[in-house]
């Protein structure tokens, strides 16, 4: 399963960054200290801001990623006053790993769709574009409307009409929240995608989000993928059988896995079946 970081770590730890030889570990008691625990905010946080900014942005610094995510968690309406250009600045960094953790840090989609139009590193450009897709969703059920909606829509459309498989399987998940009834559509051109064998690399290559521990693998995603089709059992039940098909057309064994595991839980959870009462119940 993946989880944040800092999930098992937190409290546990008695020592602080250090320098170029900081790890993520040592970054645990700074955690504890000045991040939210019980819905409130550590008064020690707004003093630890600029601190904490200034060495997630040092590049001498060891352990930036897990700063940056220090930061990450830091963010609560007690600090919205506070100064936040230097961790908005982290989203330009030379290092890809910290702009990649630093994307929830943007506060608002103006930043996103800004960062999306000067970035060229696909590990960093995929969970843009899912933080994109995540903010619309958000705006839109707000009522939100405004240039940086409209923008942000735009991107999404415009990579649904690109020619990159991985990243277009990434815009059919940013852009589910707002059309769930888009993968379900689009469920040749998934099944086509997620049985490319020469694909399957790609998507470990690629597919990162922030505060996640790896790369999400494909199989990871076709299970991601079956949620955002779970409100139509029809469509979950064609995606898991069409995909065992295919995998043992080419022998793709992982992806034949993956799928019967689908397949099984749909099993499991939507039985078909139902023994007659008259058999089990007296009266009947």
């Amino acid at each position: 399963m993946r989880t944040s970081r800092f999930r098992t770590y937190r409290g546990r730890c008695a020592c602080s960054p250090g320098g170029a030889r900081a790890t993520e570990e040592n970054c645990c008691p700074l955690y504890s200290l000045v991040t939210r625990e019980g819905g409130r905010t550590p008064s020690a946080a707004v003093a630890a801001l600029p601190f904490v900014v200034a060495l997630a942005a040092d590049p001498a610094m060891g352990a930036r990623v897990p700063l940056v995510e220090v930061l990450v968690a830091m963010q609560a309406p007690a600090l919205t006053e506070e100064d936040w250009t230097g961790a908005w600045a982290l989203l330009a960094d030379p290092e890809p790993a910290v702009r990649r953790a630093a994307i929830p840090l943007a506060a608002g989609l103006a930043r996103l769709v800004e960062r999306w139009r000067v970035e060229t590193d696909p590990t960093v450009r995929l969970p843009l574009l899912l933080a994109l897709g995540e903010g619309v969703s958000g705006q839109d059920g707000a009522g939100g409307s405004g240039d940086a909606v409209d923008e942000a829509r735009a991107v999404l459309a415009d990579v649904l009409g690109g020619h990159d498989p991985v990243l277009w399987v990434a815009a059919v998940h940013a852009s589910a929240g707002l059309d769930r009834e888009l993968p379900v559509r689009q469920l040749d051109r998934l099944i086509e995608v997620f049985s490319g064998l020469a694909l399957r690399p790609r998507f470990e290559e690629v597919w990162y989000t922030p505060a996640v521990d790896g790369p999400w693998t494909r199989e990871d995603l076709v299970r991601r993928t079956a949620g955002l089709l779970a409100h139509d059992p029809d469509a979950g039940l064609s995606f898991a059988v069409r995909l065992v098909g295919t995998a043992d057309r080419t022998g793709d064994a992982a992806l034949c896995r993956e799928a019967l595991d689908l397949a099984w839980r749909l099993l499991t959870e939507r039985r078909s079946w139902k023994p007659p009462c008259c058999r089990w119940q007296a009266g009947c």
